[in-house]
């Protein structure tokens, strides 16, 4: 998961002509926009299955592996479907003048329902931007702003696959497949002790080039991915078990305790008895 974060960078919005409001992914609850937001949306389904209505299209339903390109200010709601109710939802919204033009050359994937052929690469994308707002705030909007343009061109490649380049060659910034078997073993394996060399091994890099490739593709390092990952995670269990210990959580986390609250602290401000305390207050 990937709590919200709203994307404010002192003025840069008359400057960058395509900028990052907010990013993020959790299990959507029911949310009613009766006047559309204020910026352009890009949703990705990634587990169970939920529902917008939007004015004048009746209901969407998006499934796993499925995307919705919602212009602004269009009036909506939307709700996961399902008696368990769980729906993992990313959404990252965007504008500038660039944004109009970009969505126009999106024509017919506006306010449709489409199944995307390489899920997994625009979800890395947006698990990208919303690294780079986590971690480097407004130093990062001149690459966000890129990063942006560069999941807009993915969809549109996703979707038009006959027109795609041929050839071999990876586009520039993009996660490999290796890159991709490396993300998949650490989301299966983030609660064990997970060595860098381990990882780079398995995927066939040596330490240092295997760390250079993923801060390329992913703005942050291994490490640092695989403690945000821990981190969210944290606070999934903290949601699903009330009143579970500290030391449980760490323990599930593969995590000495004292490390744990530590780096929970650094993340989010406060310690997890804090955070927790703040939630139920």
């Amino acid at each position: 998961m990937m709590p919200f974060l709203l994307a404010e960078f002192a003025n840069m919005e008359p400057i960058l002509p395509l900028y990052v409001c907010c990013v993020g992914s959790h299990e959507q609850k029911r949310l009613s926009r009766p006047g559309g937001y204020p910026a352009h949306q890009i949703f990705l389904s990634r587990s169970g299955r939920g529902s917008f209505r939007v004015e004048g299209r009746g209901e969407l339903t998006l499934t796993p592996g499925t995307l919705l390109v919602l212009p602004a200010n269009v009036p909506h709601e939307y709700a996961p479907d399902g008696s368990d109710g769980i729906w993992d939802l990313g959404f990252v919204a965007f504008d500038g003048s660039a944004a109009g033009p970009l969505l126009a050359q999106m024509g017919g994937l506006v306010l449709s329902v489409r199944k995307a052929a390489d899920f997994e690469r625009l979800w890395s994308q947006l698990e990208s931007l919303w690294h780079l707002v986590h971690l480097n705030g407004e130093n990062a909007y001149w690459e966000l702003s890129k990063r942006m343009y560069a999941m807009i061109l993915s969809i549109l490649e996703d979707q038009h696959p006959g027109q795609k380049e041929r050839g071999s060659i990876r586009r520039s910034g993009q996660p490999n497949a290796a890159l991709q078997t490396a993300v998949r073993l650490i989301h299966d394996h983030y609660h064990e002790r997970l060595l860098l060399s381990n990882i780079a091994r398995s995927v066939g890099y040596s330490v240092q080039h295997f760390q250079r490739l993923f801060a390329a593709s992913y703005g942050i390092s291994p490490q640092q991915y695989l403690l945000q990952l821990r981190m969210r995670r944290s606070v999934q269990l903290f949601r699903e078990h009330p009143g579970i210990p500290v030391a449980k959580v760490a323990e599930l986390l593969g995590m000495e305790t004292s490390y744990f609250i530590r780096m929970f602290k650094r993340t989010y401000g406060k310690t997890p008895k804090q955070y927790l305390k703040a939630e139920d207050g």
